[in-house]
Order: structure tokens, then C-alpha cells, then sequence
């Protein structure tokens, strides 16, 4: 349902959106019991619901020989999983290694497709007796097998055991909200145009710093481990540098989630229309002379190569592994027609 405007003789002009999109008969796997004798069926059962609001607004108008244009434009997006092929089933997302280990994301009903179900951390221990003192209720141990240096991850069940039901929902790799700004303007042959792109209340897991900066492999590490903890640099969230951790450093946990925002200055462009007068002699109707930027600047606090990326596989929406970023880039160009 929408509704478009237009005021001040349409130099303001733009359209609300409230859209509501449920994609039913999406092919699920159903897994059947032994008894049944039978290989588990793909169905058409799966249930998809998105909603949410757009709202675009444009300004244009001219003062003398300056003409200008405004306009934004943004989008909320909430996407809910309705229906698998059983109420409690879930669908992971592929292991970040060699597909079948480290699974960052968990696609459960009610909550969005692909969302990232992690250990909770609570920083690092700062020596052997806090580790050896991480105790429950009955004294038994927590982590057994850790030491100072080692993260220590929250029972947030208070079943008195740390395992995979402590994974507890921590958001999506979905934005939440979109927001794009563009302007563009011309004054005596110069012309200009902006246009700025944003992202979000999303998340994104750091495969690469699960990668290179676990210190778990025969390959070359992120520069931020060398600020691995040692009983002289206490004050660091990078965990002790051990090989095959035995306490589970390398968990999926948000360590290594971090908030996904971003604006970026998707397009910069400048240009020079030379004077009908001087181009009639050679028979040239328009000339042209520009020059542009794309994705000249990413402002942003995810740690990673990029922001923005598109996630390959719908189940793993927001994990960053082995992704080509977006590259900047600079044209210098002419236009012109006869």
C-alpha cells in the first residue's frame, strides 16, 4: 500500500510504502525417523515473511541558470522465518571451515533467515587461578582446560555446563534500515552529482579474523595478533597465542561479531558541457568532459576488508569470509553527440 505526493508545484515530490511479502513452498528437507525406511523428502513447506516501509523524497528546483536536485530515500526491512519443514528445526549455515566445522548461523523459526547464533564472551581470564576458579554452583570447573590468556564464555543457560546450548540468538546479517542520499546540480556548463549509500542495526561475523587471527594454522596472521595477552600485556582482547587451543578460543562466539554500519560516498562525479557556440563550427551538437570517483570513502567501525558484501549463500547472510570488496576507482571521460 503507497501513497505518492507532490507539493509546491511538484518541486517536492515523493512516495510512502508499507510493503508486506510472504514467500510460501520454499524447499525445505524434512528429516524423517529410521522406522520410516526412507530418505529424508525435500518439501515444498518453507515460509518466508518480509515487511517493512519506503519513504523517497526529492526536491528539484532553479534559481537563475542553477538548476539542483535533492533526494533520499530509505527502507526498513524485517524478515522472519514463519515455517520450516518441523517447529524446532534448524538449518545451519555453512561451516566457515571446510564447510563442515564453525557454523556462525542458524536459520530457527521466528527469528530472521541465516541469524547468527554465538557462545557469549566475557573478556579474557587474567591468569591460571581465575581460569582454575570459573566454578558453578557444584564447584566443577567451567572450562577445564583453560589458562590465563583464554576467553571465558558465559553459561547463559545456568545449566552449569558450558555446550552448544549456551549459543544464544545475536542478531542478523540483515540491515534493518537502508538509507541513500544523492544531489546533483548544474550552473553554466558545470554540473556535479553525489551519491551517498548507508546500511543499518545489522551485524557481521569477521571470518577473516576467525581465520588470521586465531593463531590455529601454518598461515600468515592478522597484524593485531601480536597483541596477543601475556602475563606483561593483560590490557588486550586478543587471547593468548597457543597452537590446537585446547579451550576453545576459536568457538562461535561474539568475538568476533561486530556491528555492521556503514555510509559510503558510492559516487562522486564533476563535469564541463562546452558552449553550443563553439562546438557549431565542427558540427558537434554536445561535448563533455568529466571526471568521477566511485566508493572514494567507506566510513564505517567494522574491522574487516568490507562492509558491504553480498553473503553468496542466503543461510549465511552477514558472515565475511573469502570476499572480494568493492574497489575504488577513478574515470576520466567524454561525452559528446553529432
Amino acid at each position: 500500500i503507497g501513497l505518492d505526493f507532490g507539493f509546491f508545484d511538484n518541486k517536492l515530490s515523493g512516495a510512502l510504502n508499507y510493503y508486506y511479502n510472504q514467500t510460501e513452498d520454499l524447499l525445505i528437507t524434512k528429516a524423517l525417523p529410521p522406522s520410516a525406511g526412507l530418505e529424508n523428502p525435500i518439501l515444498n513447506v518453507g515460509k518466508i515473511r518480509n515487511s517493512g516501509v519506503e519513504l523517497e523524497l526529492n526536491w528539484s528546483d532553479r534559481k537563475g541558470s542553477f538548476n539542483y536536485n535533492v533526494g533520499f530515500n530509505l527502507s526498513t526491512t524485517k524478515n522472519r522465518v514463519v515455517e520450516l519443514a518441523d517447529n524446532g528445526q534448524v538449518l545451519y549455515g555453512e561451516g566457515l571451515k571446510f564447510g563442515t566445522e564453525h557454523f556462525p548461523t542458524q536459520t530457527r523459526i521466528g527469528k530472521p533467515i541465516g541469524a547468527f547464533y554465538l557462545y557469549k564472551t566475557a573478556g579474557l581470564f587474567q591468569s591460571d587461578e581465575e581460569a582454575r576458579t570459573y566454578v558453578n554452583e557444584s564447584g566443577k570447573q567451567y572450562q577445564p582446560f583453560a589458562d590465563g590468556g583464554d576467553v571465558r564464555f558465559v553459561d547463559t543457560n545456568g545449566d552449569g555446563t558450558i555446550d552448544d546450548d549456551d549459543k544464544v540468538y545475536a542478531g542478523s546479517g540483515i540491515p534493518k534500515l537502508e538509507a541513500n542520499f544523492n544531489f546533483a546540480a548544474d550552473y553554466k556548463g558545470f554540473d556535479i552529482s553525489i551519491v551517498l549509500g548507508s546500511a543499518w542495526g545489522h551485524k557481521l561475523y569477521n571470518g577473516n579474523k576467525y581465520f588470521y587471527e586465531g593463531m590455529n594454522s601454518g598461515s600468515n596472521f592478522l597484524v593485531s595478533s601480536l597483541n596477543a595477552w601475556t602475563p606483561l600485556n593483560t590490557g588486550t582482547s586478543v587471547p593468548r597465542a597457543i597452537y590446537n587451543d585446547p579451550n576453545g578460543n576459536l568457538k562461535e562466539s561474539d568475538r568476533f561479531l561486530e556491528k555492521g554500519d556503514f555510509v559510503r560516498l558510492r559516487q562522486l562525479q564533476l563535469g564541463y558541457t562546452l558552449p553550443s557556440n563553439l562546438l557549431s563550427k565542427a558540427k558537434i551538437d554536445k561535448l563533455r568532459l568529466y571526471v568521477s570517483a566511485e566508493n572514494l570513502f567507506t566510513i564505517t567501525s567494522y574491522s574487516g576488508i568490507d562492509p558491504e558484501f553480498s553473503a553468496g549463500k542466503i543461510l549465511n547472510t552477514g558472515v565475511d569470509k573469502d570476499i572480494y570488496p568493492f574497489t575504488r576507482s577513478f574515470i576520466l571521460g567524454m561525452q559528446f553527440s553529432f
